[in-house]
């Protein structure tokens, strides 16, 4: 297969920065956006020179995004592959919740989704490429104490749905839903209780590797299917 121009956000830890890794093991070109330039530098020293780049970029900014697109693009020509990687949870009781963390999930997991794909469409339309949305089981479901951060997951996978349909002759458009990941993601709850009553289901979770390696296998399937949706669930037996 030949290497692909693949855009990650949110690549310097979690599934983003396991994702890059394995992409780029396979010989695919990857350039991440992030916040934190050390963990992203880290990553490209791991590959020859011009397989990895990256650009610091905050996804709630979109002359952000914007930059470190018109970057890359003039970088590689264009993107073949987009992941809107980037999220978060903050769970709470919705009586107990602050304002402030409803609007960070929003402004993160929809507007940052929103500002990387206006920026990726055009070029991603031209290359007729796929997007691959990262949901999470949590796009099919409505869990307690997590209510706000499922609707944007559930947004998350409406625009998936709406991009399939409208571009169905131009772009492969995917949408991964995991369930529970051995990431940082719950140290974001400040709830002490229910963070910490949390912990163990996310520790028991699945290695970001195994999310990786469910993203490559849609990526790599170009030309032969499309993956609409995957989901995939701790296996507890």
């Amino acid at each position: 297969m030949k290497s692909l121009r693949i855009l990650i956000t949110g690549g310097s830890s979690g599934i983003g920065a396991a994702t890059a890794k394995l992409l780029a093991e396979r010989g695919h070109r990857v350039y991440l956006l992030a916040r934190k330039a050390e963990p992203m530098e880290t990553i490209k020293a791991q590959f020859p020179e011009g397989q990895v780049a990256w650009k610091t970029a905050d996804v709630r900014i979109p002359e952000e995004v914007q930059q470190g697109v018109r970057e890359m693009k003039e970088l590689w020509s264009g993107i073949d592959v987009c992941i809107p990687n980037a999220g978060l949870g903050i769970f709470s009781p919705l009586q107990d919740a602050r304002l402030e963390d409803w609007h960070t999930m929003v402004d993160i997991n929809i507007k940052g989704v929103l500002n990387t794909l206006h920026a990726a469409l055009p070029s991603l339309v031209e290359n007729r490429g796929h997007l691959i949305q990262i949901g999470s089981i949590a796009a099919r479901n409505v869990f307690p104490n997590s209510g706000v951060y499922c609707a944007t997951k559930h947004a998350v996978l409406a625009i998936s749905e709406s991009l399939r349909l409208e571009y169905r002759n131009e772009l492969a458009v995917t949408t991964v839903n995991p369930g529970a990941v051995d990431t940082a993601f719950i140290d974001q709850t400040r709830n002490d209780e229910l963070r910490e009553s949390y912990r163990p289901q996310f520790e028991e979770g699945m290695r970001p590797e195994f999310i990786a390696e469910a993203i490559a296998m849609a990526v790599e399937a170009r030309g032969k299917g499309v993956f609409s949706e995957i989901t995939v669930r701790p296996d507890r037996r």
